[in-house]
């Protein structure tokens, strides 16, 4: 198919009319966070728990992270159930100041009473 340059203007300048583009960003725009507990379950990291700094699309920015290897819920077996009941078992590892979770494709919010199994789990 073969177009002239004039052509190819007057079809850019009718897109410009009908809004094409705007509000449109090839990359998404950061949401912060608000530092609540959260479980985040990512494609290739795994899963972490730690508190919500900021995610942009499917990337998670968390503070005072730790990796669950394994986890034991303290009710049911999910990862749902580990953020409403708490775990009673599992393996977690150290705290990290700061870890960014690539390939998000779950982040759960915590309640307080899954917040301190979570915080007090040890490896093993």
């Amino acid at each position: 198919m073969k177009y002239d340059i004039e052509t190819l203007k007057q079809a850019l300048e009718i897109a410009k009319l009908l809004g094409a583009g705007e509000g449109r960003s090839d990359t998404p725009e950061a949401v912060k966070g608000d530092d609540r507990a959260v479980i985040v379950r990512s494609k290739d990291a795994g899963v972490q728990f730690g508190y919500l700094d900021r995610y942009e699309g499917s990337t998670v920015y968390l503070t005072k992270a730790r990796q669950m290897w394994s986890w034991t819920a303290a009710e049911g077996g999910t990862l749902l159930d580990c953020a409403t009941h708490g775990v009673k078992g599992g393996k977690f590892s150290s705290v990290a100041d700061a870890v960014i979770v690539i390939g998000a494709c779950a982040i759960i919010d915590c309640t307080a009473k899954a917040v301190k199994t979570l915080e007090s789990a040890k490896w093993g």
